[in-house]
């Protein structure tokens, strides 16, 4: 590393190091919106969608409103969840508010923070109201709907749902490596009562399933819609370049990432595998996007590629159009500390593109056919704080070779998967299926509980 590049990411590691001390209460609290400001003043370069709706939640047809139940349907559901802006949760969200009705399971939303997601679904017809915790609670009270699912798993909403417990499904997207022990009794003890509980992969429900005891936990994968004809490579580098200014030439072989600026996410370690990769392969180049939501992930990730001469290659953009940046690019890569079950990451695969993924979430599930891609050894050995704070303060993590080895060898060996039909299991009408079937359970079980008070 030349001397300018270590005083680049020397601030960054000190303050890296500072944020990993802190308790997670402070952490992702205050500390996290103080770390806001870090964000560039103007944002990062975007490239917007092609309309105010996201084309892929699109394909999944809303009940029309007003429409009358079937015969069979449950009386009405309530999806909780927290900010519905952009994300994987928030597109697993938005495709059940959509999709759920069709299964006789109608449903509406609540939400901490609005966002894009939670406009699209109510130009779709679908309810979606923005509450406090406590307001919530107050709803639930005096308006208790016939089945519950929660996909913000925090002390908060856990004491606003307990009440509800025995007609509430847990869906655990992601593994939580900073819940506190007070967090882990509280929900222990409520997934106990749960009407069910959900992991999103086998990774999530491994890391849960010692934590909770006897709880059960059922994998239901998350699904994508199943890609019909993208538009072509060159008109769609077309467009990024007039969003962008980011200029291609007709032999490159774009690198997409699309992730959130986290912690988990591990953007500074995807862009320094990259450059490894670039030392060799000088025609390939990173399109990175997604929402900021860590300045300090963000300016990490400048820091390494403003520190590397192939930096120019690398390009840091704001939530963007994911079937634009898709049909621009020519493999996919993620190298997260965890997931839980990486939405990008099976929309790459339907739409054709091969993939380069750590060793966490559904990667090995998704990937079965060499040529769908490789999957990584991820940079951290465990799932704990300390773990990823271990890897997260180097300027080099431990898997950075071997992530540039599986760039390198997917850009050579898997010019294009096409041919390989997505495994059924990743299609959203699946994912719907099963939520359907575990939240109708839930409502059955809500029935027999004036039978079990009556017993007490």
């Amino acid at each position: 590393m030349s001397a300018r590049a270590t005083l680049r990411w020397a601030p960054w590691a000190v303050l890296t190091a500072v944020t990993d001390a802190l308790p997670p209460r402070w952490r992702f609290g205050h500390w996290t919106r103080l770390l806001g400001l870090l964000t560039p003043r103007g944002g990062l370069p975007t490239v917007p969608r092609a309309t105010a709706e996201h084309a892929d939640a699109a394909t999944v047809q809303s009940a029309p409103a007003g429409a009358v139940a079937r015969a069979g349907d449950i009386p009405g559901c309530l999806l909780v969840a927290g900010a519905l802006d952009t994300g994987g949760v928030e597109t697993v969200v938005a495709a059940l508010a959509r999709g759920l009705p069709a299964h006789g399971v109608p449903a509406d939303v609540v939400c901490t923070t609005g966002g894009r997601v939670a406009d699209d679904l109510r130009a779709a017809g679908v309810r979606v109201d923005e509450l406090s915790v406590a307001e919530l609670a107050r709803r639930l009270s005096r308006h208790p709907p016939a089945a519950v699912q929660l996909h913000r798993i925090d002390e908060a909403h856990l004491q606003a749902l307990a009440p509800l417990a025995e007609r509430t499904v847990l869906v655990l997207h992601a593994v939580e490596s900073y819940f506190h022990d007070e967090m882990w009794a509280q929900l222990c003890a409520f997934a106990a009562r749960a009407a069910g509980v959900v992991a999103v992969s086998d990774t999530v429900r491994e890391f849960f399933a010692p934590r909770l005891g006897s709880a059960s936990i059922e994998v239901v994968v998350n699904g994508v819609a199943e890609t019909g004809r993208r538009m072509p490579r060159a008109p769609a580098r077309a467009r990024i370049t007039a969003a962008t200014g980011i200029r291609f030439a007709p032999d490159d072989i774009v690198v997409v990432g699309l992730q959130r600026y986290s912690d988990q996410k591990n953007p500074a370690g995807l862009v320094d595998a990259f450059l490894a990769a670039a030392e060799q392969e000088p025609r390939l180049r990173l399109l990175l996007a997604g929402a900021p939501d860590s300045g300090l992930e963000v300016r990490r990730a400048e820091a390494v590629r403003r520190g590397h001469p192939a930096g120019a290659r690398v390009h840091l953009l704001g939530d963007s159009d994911p079937d634009l940046l898709l049909a621009a690019g020519s493999l996919y890569a993620l190298d997260s500390f965890a997931e839980g079950g990486p939405v990008s990451a099976i929309e790459a695969v339907a739409a054709g593109l091969p993939v380069v993924l750590s060793d966490v979430g559904l990667a090995r599930r998704l990937v079965t056919d060499p040529r769908l891609g490789r999957v990584v050894p991820r940079a951290n050995t465990g799932f704990s704080q300390r773990d990823m704070a271990r890897q997260r303060r180097r300027r080099h993590q431990s898997n950075r070779d071997a992530f540039a080895r599986g760039i390198l060898t997917v850009a050579r060996e898997c010019p294009s998967p096409h041919g390989l039909a997505l495994a059924a299991q990743f299609t959203r009408e699946r994912m719907i299926a099963a939520h359907a079937a575990v939240l109708t359970a839930a409502a059955r079980r809500r029935d027999a509980e004036p039978s079990r008070s009556g017993r007490d």
